[in-house]
């Protein structure tokens, strides 16, 4: 599959383009390793569009346990209007035949919030929070520590309570690509968080409180002068808000989370966009 060409079809937005264009080799090489790690765990839900043998859309979707993620969803601008969508949606929606609910992070894209809306989720909006953490409001002592392989247990317990279903080897690839398990268990509560250099890509726990602490944790896992992001931070989440702006972060709308069925409370917690 010609990777780069794909990405750079499918980022319909200008400021996406120049990301796009812009990766590192070991950005590059992470992306391809995302999609053979989709097709190691779930090939039955991968699946391109092609058109005179080039690949005009893609669709990949997991299952963990009972809850079923659409994890990456695109068609090329040409294809757009024409069912391309529409059939892929439909392929990998089998996939999830038997699940008791689903879950997409959606872009702002008009045409793809149409789509879910139209399959039948709920869409809550979220903010994407962006900047320099201030360090001096860093809480001194977090009852956060560093976890391991010992710990995904634990987690997958914690994803099982808040979201129907445990994360499983999405948490496992995410640790072999530069991110860090922070863990935190006190009173019978407990809860965990991924981050990779000061920006959380999930962060999950029984009680709000620990949730609060285990985010501080992973905003001040990243460097001075390196900006931490958080995305995904719906309106439930309004702990998230109240540590993002203490840290000095700014707020913009992004694109929603779609929600079908019952996954669980969603709270409190920060979703990853593609393990959701």
């Amino acid at each position: 599959m010609a990777y780069e060409s794909v990405a750079m079809s499918f980022a319909a937005e200008p400021e996406e383009r120049e990301r796009v264009l812009g990766r590192s080799d070991e950005e590059v090489e992470e992306s391809h390793e995302r999609y053979r790690s989709f097709l190691r765990t779930d090939p039955e839900g991968a699946w391109v569009a092609e058109d005179k043998g080039a690949i005009v859309g893609v669709a990949v979707s997991i299952r963990r346990e009972s809850l079923w993620v659409l994890s990456i969803f695109a068609v090329d601008e040409s294809q757009r209007g024409k069912g391309v969508g529409r059939e892929l949606l439909e392929r990998v929606a089998e996939y999830g035949e038997g699940t008791s609910a689903a879950m997409i992070a959606s872009s702002t894209h008009p045409a793809a919030m149409r789509s879910y809306a139209l399959a039948g989720f709920t869409l809550h909006p979220t903010l994407t929070a962006e900047g320099f953490v201030r360090r001096e409001q860093i809480p001194p002592s977090l009852p956060v520590y560093e976890g391991d392989e010992s710990h995904l247990e634990m987690a997958a317990e914690v994803d099982r309570k808040l979201r129907g279903g445990p994360h499983g080897p999405d948490i496992e690839r995410l640790l072999g690509t530069g991110n860090r398990l922070l863990v935190s268990e006190r009173g019978g509560e407990m809860g965990y968080a991924v981050t990779k250099e000061g920006s959380p890509q999930i962060v999950a726990a029984t009680h709000e409180e620990m949730a609060r602490d285990l985010l501080w944790a992973a905003l001040a896992d990243g460097r001075p002068g390196v900006e931490s992001t958080a995305r995904w931070i719906t309106a439930r989440q309004k702990w998230v808000v109240d540590v993002i702006l203490e840290a000095g972060l700014s707020l913009k709308p992004d694109g929603p989370i779609c929600v079908k069925g019952e996954p669980g409370p969603l709270f409190p917690y920060l979703p990853s966009g593609l393990y959701l």
